[in-house]
């Protein structure tokens, strides 16, 4: 829009200039074409979407008035700024006589008004609002698109993490039953959580670290000293905001893919810290390696795929997690993930547990 102002003024000064032998008009009418053009997309971004009554054909009347108020500010503002710079003088000065030094002044001050201000109205409601609209309905189809795929990305992990803690308290069963039925409680509580936060899409990292402990209580039974855990947490990061179960599945593989498969058993690490604007997360252990020997991209892992597909959807290509992993060594993934700031909608998505516990070490 500004761009076609600069346009239409420069034209116009141009006619004018040859016409008079002179470049003041040039500057004029560019000058005034801009400040023209200014207030229209004020008018077109700020006040006129706010500018309703009941009917049609009243918002349209009433968008009329507050284009031609706003234009005739405008239009007297440029043409009192051309009379000083120029002539020393503005609109309503009087000579000695009484009569007005610049009263040929008031044609071109009065002339654009009407025809702007229609011309206001006129590409608000013909192009510029429907246009918003367009843009809009895009972007709210692509938001909606965002968000039933992140959906359907945390209702894969649920059944994935209930199968995994199911088969392990099943062999726990026949050798140690006291402890297959503690697993299972703890079990229902950690599903009973899940069931009441499945429509939230972001947690505190303490909610994650606790789901992730009340995992590793299960596995603990299950290994008992072949499982080590160890937790490094900066307390200032347990109140980071978090996309949900972020953490648990890339536990849950550390466990089954790396630990498990190792002769003696193995560590698992989790570290977390504040650095800058953004929170590392730190999962390593020392199992036999992820992919054995594979490189990353081989992996068909749903916990690791699962996580790195909602970082991506999340918060961009650059937030993909970063894997290193060594055959018969272990693998150490690292998470980043940006400050939230949280509006009215995201209020609703973060609820802590609020039960005080704290994760550290087993004991």
């Amino acid at each position: 829009m500004l761009w076609a102002s600069l346009a239409v003024g420069v034209l116009l000064g141009l006619f004018a200039g040859i016409a008079s032998d002179s470049w003041a008009p040039a500057v004029q009418f560019t000058a005034g074409s801009l400040g023209f053009g200014a207030v229209m997309l004020f008018l077109h971004r700020v006040v006129f979407p706010r500018v309703r009554v009941g009917s049609r054909a009243g918002t349209l009347l009433l968008q009329a008035l507050v284009a031609v108020v706003a234009v005739t500010l405008t239009s007297f503002v440029v043409m009192n700024a051309i009379l000083l710079i120029h002539y020393g003088v503005w609109m309503f000065q009087r000579d000695e006589s009484g009569a007005f030094v610049a009263r040929g002044s008031w044609t071109p001050f009065g002339l654009p008004i009407l025809p702007v201000a229609a011309l206001a109205v006129t590409i608000f409601n013909q192009a510029w609002q429907p246009m918003r609209a367009l843009e809009e309905r895009a972007r709210r189809a692509d938001e909606l698109a965002a968000s039933a795929q992140l959906q359907a990305l945390r209702a894969q992990i649920n059944p994935h993490f209930l199968f995994n803690s199911l088969n392990s308290i099943a062999q726990l069963i026949t050798t140690d039953p006291l402890r297959a039925e503690a697993c299972v409680e703890r079990l229902s509580e950690i599903f009973r959580y899940l069931l009441s936060s499945k429509d939230r899409t972001f947690v505190t990292l303490e909610d994650e670290l606790e789901i992730t402990d009340g995992y590793l209580d299960i596995e603990r039974a299950r290994f008992g000293e072949q499982l080590q855990v160890e937790f490094e947490i900066d307390d200032r990061a347990r109140r980071w905001i978090v996309p949900t179960l972020i953490l648990q599945p890339l536990v849950e593989n550390a466990v089954r893919h790396g630990i498990s498969k190792k002769v003696g058993g193995g560590r698992v690490a989790v570290r977390a810290r504040l650095d800058g604007n953004e929170l590392v997360l730190d999962i390593e252990d020392t199992g036999v390696g992820m992919f054995n020997g594979r490189a990353p991209a081989d992996s068909t892992g749903v916990g690791l795929r699962n996580v790195s597909d909602r970082l991506t959807h999340l918060y961009g290509g650059t937030y993909t997690p970063r894997i290193v992993s060594r055959p018969d060594e272990g693998t150490h993934i690292t998470l980043r993930v940006p400050e939230r700031a949280l509006d009215t909608a995201d209020t609703s998505d973060v609820e802590s547990r609020g039960s005080g516990r704290r994760i550290g070490p087993p004991s």
